[in-house]
């Protein structure tokens, strides 16, 4: 494995750039006063701040043929049915089994970072119920005999960021479905018992949602998806890939089942519909994609979402409803552009099942992918296939710790120069992949140093 050493220092990088004892004055500011929601929503708290080199766009800077694209069954994706339907039952069943055989094995030699009190740490995380309706327990307007809330889509917008901001979320965007392009994003079966084929989605006109064993209806007025991110701790990212890097992934789910539990009755409290998803996990409609239809980052080399905020540090979750929303716009900072030249998570990916082509494409690698979107498609058998028989549960996460875009606070200076950089002068895309492995930015080797941290709240540098 690749292990990274700095043969520069940051203050003789910086003077290389002529900045050297300039610094950055960054003036601390108190959170504003607000005494009721009226107060909250025109407050500039509930008002996403992005920096100047993100551009809106009219389209994603990924290509989309929205006539192949179709509105894909859930069941098929790796996580779910995928894997053994690729790999074969026989196969996938000796690869579970060799996963908790090689698990135990570094438990009894007690290797770092899979040690039991390793294992112990990143498996004790309990989700809050997840369901499509959602809890049906708040008043509603009819219960209380008056009218529901209205506000225009633009101050709605900014309630449902306060709010969500205000439980745990660390972004929100907001999608409006369009038949032909943006509703195909919802899947067209939805999550079952965890592998198999779950219940149809279907739009239908109707005036309530509902759900049987096998059907869950959407009605048609239910025109704006909520999407919202959770961050994931950046510390235990850096100790890819061992099981360390499966906490902040599942510290993500089981704060995301508390959050969409609330959102839903607070949209059901101001009088409308909040359908989310259906398990703890990721379901219901494609993360990335109404992450970028959103405006919340742009899609990369690894398929994932990376956002100008914390690159690919974040899980994405999404709420339906019919409560109008100001949609977000696509954005541009370069990303695209950037994951052509750097390949940094495909030279360190320990399968190589990220492609290094130059150029994304519209070839799918398996039925487990959907159709219709020009990307880097990843041989996600060979990535699953090596996270399981490497002895972890969720992940590997090597090329999200080894990104240049994925890096925490502690390199603020440089990171806000490397962004700008990549969003505004392409031509200096391979020098910077060149400096982040000279300033040795990646992943570490000494993952027990863990229980000696004195570690912020939910693992989240400020």
């Amino acid at each position: 494995m690749n292990k990274y050493h700095p043969t520069i220092s940051r203050r003789d990088f910086m003077k290389v750039l002529g900045l050297g004892g300039a610094g950055l004055a960054l003036g601390a500011t108190a959170p504003p006063v607000v005494h009721d929601l009226d107060e909250l929503i025109s407050s500039p708290a509930a008002i996403p701040r992005r920096p100047g080199y993100v551009r809106e766009v009219k389209k994603p800077t990924t290509e989309i043929d929205w006539s192949l694209y179709k509105r894909f069954d859930y069941s098929r994706v790796m996580w779910a049915g995928g894997f053994a339907k690729s790999l074969g039952p026989e196969q996938a069943d000796e690869i579970m089994r060799l996963q908790q055989y090689n698990r135990l094995k570094r438990i009894v030699e007690n290797e770092p970072g899979y040690t039991l009190r390793d294992q112990a740490f990143v498996n004790s995380n309990v989700n809050a119920a997840c369901s499509f309706l959602g809890p049906q327990t708040a008043q509603t307007p009819k219960d209380l005999n008056v009218p529901n809330w209205e506000g225009t889509p633009e101050e709605n917008a900014r309630m449902v960021r306060a709010f969500l901001r205000f439980h745990g979320a660390s972004q929100v965007g907001f999608v409006e479905l369009e038949t032909d392009t943006t509703e195909k994003l919802v899947y067209a079966y939805d999550v079952g018992n965890g592998v198999a084929q779950g219940p149809k989605l279907v739009f239908e006109d109707v005036d309530a949602p509902s759900e049987t064993k096998t059907t869950r209806i959407i009605p048609k007025k239910a025109r704006w998806v909520i999407v919202y991110t959770v961050r994931m701790a950046d510390e235990f990212m850096r100790r890819a890939p061992t099981p360390w890097v499966v906490a902040p992934t599942m510290l993500g789910y089981s704060l995301k089942s508390l959050i969409q539990g609330s959102l839903q009755l607070f949209l059901n409290s101001l009088g409308y519909m909040g359908l989310g998803e259906a398990s703890a996990y990721n379901n219901l409609a494609s993360a990335v994609g109404l992450g970028v239809m959103a405006g919340m980052g742009e899609t990369s080399r690894t398929m994932h979402l990376i956002t100008p905020e914390y690159g690919l540090r974040q899980r994405v979750f999404k709420v339906i409803t019919d409560l109008p929303l100001a949609p977000g716009k696509p954005v541009d900072f370069g990303v695209m552009r950037f994951c052509r030249v750097c390949k940094k998570c495909a030279d360190f990916c320990p399968t190589k099942a990220l492609p290094m082509e130059t150029e994304p494409s519209w070839t799918i690698r398996g039925d487990f992918q959907a159709t219709g979107i020009k990307v880097w498609h990843r041989d996600e058998p060979r990535c699953l296939a090596y996270i399981r028989l490497a002895g972890n549960s969720q992940g590997c996460i090597v090329c999200f710790a080894v990104c240049p875009l994925s890096k925490g606070k502690r390199e603020s200076l440089y990171q806000e120069l490397m962004r700008r950089t990549i969003a505004t002068a392409p031509g200096f895309d391979r020098a910077i992949r060149k400096m982040d492995d000279l300033l040795g930015y990646g992943y570490r080797d000494d993952p027990e140093t863990i229980w000696d941290l004195d570690l912020p709240p939910f693992g989240w540098e400020s």
